[in-house]
């Protein structure tokens, strides 16, 4: 059977891209899909039969979260790489600073999908990871994650969940290094997304397209060895700092 993984955020952006990369490179592909229009994972069904299968999937819900990882256990016993991709970042809390009115139902729903449901979709699935010879665990997470290099001053809710997604991973590295699991934590790069919404403008400045952005995630971590206890990087693997 081909190496397995399970890609969270599939339905566009880098989620789609590290989806459609993965099938490329001869993967079997769990997508969670959270958004109602599937055309895309819809169309690389079609172009990958028996290679893709598409999950239903909404990482802020325990219950979704376990369901999804139900149906993967029903068809297959180990996962060699999951890939937490989903994620959200606020339009209000993109201008949102210290002195301005602060939504903190946002700030929570942030934590509770940018760094909780990367924690709930793992554990969901942990039992599959650890049957696998070659297992990796992959959380996209963020240079705006970093306590060290972060000079903004707004994004309070965004910032501060990816810096507890980058704790999450360190965590889990500790304790889930030592059977076997080379575990990262990745900044992907600005990219053209939409996870601002439909506003084009507020990309335009993006060096990276996902796809691009996808091909480099994957040649690191899909080659890294992991030799030291370092689980920050960039999207070309170069370390990045806390």
């Amino acid at each position: 059977m081909p190496n397995t993984a399970y890609v969270t955020g599939a339905d566009r952006g880098l989620g789609f891209a590290l989806v459609e990369d993965l099938l490329k490179r001869g993967w079997h592909v769990f997508a969670g899909s959270f958004l109602s229009d599937r055309q895309g994972l819809d169309n690389l069904s079609g172009k990958y039969p028996g290679s893709l299968q598409v999950i239903i999937l909404d990482i802020s819900d325990i219950s979704s979260v376990n369901a999804a990882a139900a149906e993967i256990s029903s068809k297959i016993n180990k996962l060699n790489l999951i890939i937490n991709c989903a994620g959200i970042a606020g339009m209000h809390d993109r201008d949102t600073t210290i002195f301005g009115e602060i939504d903190y139902e946002e700030i929570l729903r942030h934590l509770n999908i940018n760094a909780v449901g990367m924690l709930r979709v793992t554990k969901s699935v942990l039992d599959l990871l650890l049957n696998a010879d070659d297992k990796r665990l992959v959380n996209i997470t963020s240079l705006a994650g970093s306590v060290k290099l972060l000079t903004r001053k707004n994004q309070i809710g965004y910032t501060m969940s990816k810096a507890a997604s980058n704790m999450q991973t360190k965590l889990l590295y500790n304790s889930l290094s030592p059977k076997g699991v080379k575990v990262f934590a990745i900044h992907p790069g600005w990219m053209h997304t939409q996870i601002f919404g439909d506003d084009a403008d507020l990309m335009k400045g993006a060096p990276f397209e996902p796809d691009q952005a996808a091909a480099l995630i994957l040649d690191f971590t899909l080659n890294a060895k992991q030799e030291t206890d370092h689980v920050f990087f960039g999207n070309d693997g170069k370390p990045m700092e806390y």
